[in-house]
């Protein structure tokens, strides 16, 4: 395979512990690794406030530049230079932007200027099903789209939907996941308290509200045997501070680092993933690969990866008492047959190696940008 020169663009900072910023860094460095120069164009704005800074793990040869940035006078995103971006590109084959509204509306009307092959990438999209302001911005969204050689998303629904809406070079390649450094758990019996993570952004989009109803009404019927442990920062970190200062059996670890997330899903026997919007969360993916099962949302992203009654629990948005009543039936699992449990586990993380690890889907990234770049 011909070497690729392929820039990427994003208006979030490196910095942010976003999980379209992880892929972004894990995507740069594995296509490295691979032989292919890579250049990332990002900004200093973060979409939220928060004081926690990820380290950026990338490879020396991997170029960073950094660009001014507009934020919109309404909610959304904040938008990319375009002038920035257009004296960069006469050194790359192709243009991957991760897509934040309202920056396809920017490449639009700037689309003469970017003499190159683009590509979106769809990490997260808008919320048509809640929030007003996001439908009526639906038309400008996909006029804006129309300006891209090809769309990169994450799941099932995007995929479909952009069809439906009459683009054709739509491609769904799902998240990775390195399967070798998240590794299967140790046995579940091999411990006195049956421990629920919830690790991710402290936001709405991620459900942290609900993590808090769904702690308190478990309070009434669950006993003191099953444990809350969280990680992560947001907008929600000082409710979730407060409700691990009520209640012994909530943990608050705040934000940590790769090497202790991996640590803490060896402590864990369920993940808990609430969300209200996701393109594909890296947090399933990594805690499936170590052999967990995971209750969520019934939304996009979550439902690609798991299955209901088979590797995890689909619950309907906001249905505390179904989320409840999830964990209670694997706690007894847990509790009844510690064997049957673990046998569980392998079999979830192989369905993780089949599909999701990053050796498999980095090379179908590979093929998609080889063919745009060929177009």
């Amino acid at each position: 395979m011909s070497r690729l020169n392929i820039l990427f663009v994003t208006p979030v900072n490196l910095s942010y512990p976003g999980g379209a910023e992880r892929w972004l860094c894990e995507v740069s460095t594995r296509l490295r690794r691979r032989g292919h120069e890579v250049g990332i164009l990002h900004t200093d704005w973060v979409p939220e406030r928060t004081s926690v800074k990820r380290l950026i793990s990338l490879p020396d040869d991997v170029k960073l530049y950094k660009c001014n940035f507009v934020k919109p006078p309404f909610r959304g995103m904040a938008v990319v230079d375009m002038f920035s971006l257009q004296k960069l590109i006469n050194d790359y084959d192709l243009i991957y932007m991760l897509v934040y509204s309202p920056n396809e509306l920017l490449v639009r009307f700037f689309r003469k200027l970017l003499r190159k092959n683009l590509i979106a990438g769809i990490h997260t999209f808008l919320n048509l099903e809640s929030d007003f302001i996001h439908r009526l911005y639906l038309p400008l969204c996909l006029f804006g789209m129309k300006s891209f050689d090809a769309i990169h998303v994450l799941n099932k629904f995007a995929l479909n939907f952009f069809r439906k809406n009459g683009f054709r070079n739509v491609f769904l390649i799902p998240n990775g996941v390195d399967t070798r450094e998240y590794e299967l758990c140790h046995p579940p019996w091999n411990s006195e308290t049956f421990t629920v993570l919830f690790s991710g952004r402290l936001t709405y989009d991620k459900g942290a509200d609900i993590l808090i109803d769904i702690i308190r009404y478990a309070r009434t019927f669950l006993n003191q045997e099953i444990k809350f442990l969280i990680t992560g920062a947001g907008p929600l970190k000082k409710s979730i501070e407060n409700i691990a200062k009520e209640f012994q059996n909530v943990e608050y670890l705040g934000y940590i680092d790769r090497e202790r997330l991996k640590q803490v899903y060896r402590r864990a026997h369920l993940l808990l993933v609430p969300s209200r919007n996701e393109g594909m969360p890296l947090g399933v993916l990594e805690a499936q690969s170590c052999g967990l099962p995971v209750v969520g949302s019934k939304i996009p992203g979550i439902i690609d990866v798991v299955k209901d009654g088979e590797n995890g629990r689909l619950l309907t948005l906001n249905d505390v008492d179904g989320f409840v009543a999830a964990i209670k039936d694997y706690y007894l699992l847990w509790k009844k047959s510690p064997e049957r449990c673990y046998e569980m586990n392998k079999i979830i993380r192989k369905k993780i190696i089949q599909q999701y690890d990053w050796n498999r889907v980095i090379y179908k990234l590979e093929n998609l940008f080889t063919k745009v770049v060929r177009w």
